[in-house]
């Protein structure tokens, strides 16, 4: 069942500008411009401390930037516009929940504060309580739920008044893998009819939930596309061989002209190659290498995600 009301046809999106956001001296974001003008699902990562909640909470209003803006729905993020309030909803990484409340009064509260009244509170909060799937007794004291419970319960609480774009920051960490592929089924459903924005460490929900990844590092925006393009880029042309004489490898290759980069991970050399013939000369390459050093294999490179992910940011330190 769907909990959203009907609506007028909108647009929605999301418009950073220039995003800049300074802590005394430190410069937690140093210029961030990114647009998200479609519902969908949008994935954010990057190691900790790039600066992935200050972005999130900048966007939310919760911190004013030191410079540029955000546009949310054509308006620009004001605190002091509480009409703006209504356009997102925000679950924090470090949300706390009022332990001592229900279920049910965490979420009629949250209903009043909406504006909703009595009657409405009842149907909307049934509404949104079967769509997120909440099984428990409502009557149950929130200190005494699981993680997973509470989690569930905070996407109740920021679905209430039906806003059209939704935080989540780390919001799929912490959870057994049951309660997090349910999380990931209610993403994408929402991801339907509105822009749903969210960061996680978890980089397989990352890289299988996204329409697009958004990769912050240092302050700054260094990547930005589908996954699939992310890993195309990455590991164009790139092949390895692997070989207990590594480093005699790594500077017998570096002789090559039609070599681009090269590195090491583990005992294998990575080789990207800018020839338009990459495959040909791969197997070039490959031949002279056998010819004077002894290889274990060799093959087209295709990292896994921590390995794409190191890559993603190590390719942009300062």
């Amino acid at each position: 069942m769907k909990p959203l009301q009907t609506q007028e046809l909108k647009v929605i999106g999301v418009k950073v500008i220039n995003l800049k956001k300074k802590f005394n001296s430190f410069f937690a974001l140093k210029g961030i411009d990114l647009t998200i003008d479609k519902p969908g699902l949008y994935g954010l990562i990057g190691p900790n401390g790039a600066g992935k909640t200050t972005l999130f909470k900048c966007i939310t209003g919760l911190l004013t930037p030191t410079e540029g803006k955000v546009i949310l729905n054509n308006t620009e993020v004001n605190r002091k516009l509480l009409f703006q309030k209504n356009v997102f909803g925000f679950i924090p990484e470090d949300v706390g929940l009022y332990g001592n409340l229900s279920a049910r009064d965490f979420l009629h509260i949250l209903a009043g504060l909406h504006g909703l009244d009595k009657a409405q509170r009842k149907k909307r909060v049934q509404e949104i309580v079967d769509f997120v799937g909440i099984k428990y007794s409502p009557n149950k004291i929130v200190r005494y739920l699981s993680t997973g419970q509470k989690r569930l319960l905070l996407i109740a609480g920021v679905l209430l008044h039906d806003p059209d774009i939704l935080i989540f920051d780390e919001s799929l960490n912490g959870l057994d893998p049951v309660v997090r592929s349910h999380v990931s089924n209610l993403m994408k459903e929402l991801s339907k009819d509105k822009i749903v924005f969210y960061s996680s460490h978890i980089l397989t929900d990352i890289w299988k939930l996204s329409d697009e990844v958004f990769v912050l590092n240092n302050g700054l925006l260094v990547e930005h596309d589908t996954p699939l393009n992310i890993i195309k880029k990455i590991t164009k042309n790139v092949y390895y061989i692997e070989s207990d004489e590594y480093e005699t490898v790594f500077s017998y290759l570096e002789e090559f002209s039609s070599i681009e980069k090269i590195e090491i991970e583990g005992n294998k050399v990575l080789f990207q190659i800018k020839s338009k013939n990459a495959i040909d000369e791969s197997k070039e390459i490959l031949r002279k290498v056998i010819e004077k050093h002894s290889i274990l294999s060799f093959g087209y490179y295709e990292p896994d995600l921590d390995q794409l992910f190191i890559k993603m940011v190590s390719s942009n330190e300062d």
